[in-house]
């Protein structure tokens, strides 16, 4: 919640200089206030501050950082909104049916903003994309909302307008790993593997993230690169043993006809969640194929 009171202040891009490197300060203590990595952004204001020490709005957004890293401070939001104060204090107790209520008699931009939240958290995509478009809408510059309508998109599997989306977000925040990692995978549903493999690279290059590392992979198997997706597939299974995982290594296996070796790989994929059908049906597929030719 804290986060909020400082991506408020942040991200309808108060902030402006005639210094390009005090802008990319800025940029990056932006982001690392959207991860909730305070002192880190705190290290980058400090920055600011030494190069501008005069800079008022700078000094002011230093003070309510370290109001927001207090854990001891109640938040801002709904200190001064007493809906909001109202609607938390329901989402404490359990009750999220009086939470939504008081939320949805809201048209403020934090109404909106908490209710897509809670509907894309909880798969309804269809509410969760129209409250994001509501509080974009009514706060056009505040960038988290296209975050989480770019998420929401490719989770219901609209991966065009999670592209736009995610487009839109990256030039509020050109150094977000996750954007460029999500609008990866929206690329490479879309078979964009050019546009694909450059996102990936660039989010890897910010942060070398194990999702996406996997996201990287499952790009080398549907670009046809199957030995360098099972190559960086079979690394990955040292430490993260997952469904998709073992899915992608048997999909691998299987573009290359090793029939006996993707079999063994999809068995594991189902035996970690047998959620995927269309996974099933070729495993069953593949079984019969390879018990009928024996």
């Amino acid at each position: 919640m804290k986060k909020f009171i400082l991506l408020c202040l942040i991200f309808p891009c108060l902030f402006v200089s005639a210094n390009e490197l005090t802008e990319d300060y800025m940029d990056i203590a932006t982001n690392y206030c959207t991860y909730g990595k305070y002192n880190d952004a705190m290290s980058y204001i400090n920055r600011i501050l030494q190069l501008e020490p005069d800079n008022s709005e700078v000094k002011e957004l230093k003070n309510t950082l370290l109001r927001v890293m207090n854990p001891n401070i109640e938040s801002y939001l709904t200190s001064t909104n007493s809906n909001l104060n109202q609607a938390f204090s329901l989402k404490k107790a359990g009750n999220r049916t009086g939470q939504i209520e008081i939320l949805s008699r809201q048209n403020d931009f934090w109404s909106n903003y908490f209710l897509a939240e809670y509907y894309r958290n909880n798969n309804d995509y269809q509410n969760a994309i129209k409250y994001y478009q509501n509080s974009i809408g009514l706060k056009p510059n505040y960038s988290q909302s296209y975050l989480g309508l770019g998420k929401t998109y490719i989770e219901a599997k609209d991966y065009l307008k999670a592209i736009d989306t995610l487009t839109k977000y990256l030039s509020y925040n050109k150094n977000s790993d996750i954007a460029y990692a999500l609008r990866a995978e929206a690329n490479m549903n879309m078979n964009y593997i050019i546009e694909a493999e450059e996102d990936i690279k660039k989010a890897l290059d910010i942060e070398e993230n194990i999702s996406y590392l996997l996201i990287e992979a499952k790009i080398l198997y549907f670009k046809g690169a199957y030995d360098d997706a099972r190559q960086k597939l079979n690394l990955l299974s040292r430490n993260v043993q997952t469904s998709e995982v073992f899915k992608y290594l048997g999909m691998c296996d299987y573009a290359q006809n090793d029939y006996k070796n993707a079999l063994l790989n999809f068995n594991k994929a189902i035996i970690l969640s047998d959620e995927d059908k269309q996974l099933i049906s070729t495993y069953n597929n593949l079984k019969s194929m390879l018990d009928n030719n024996r």
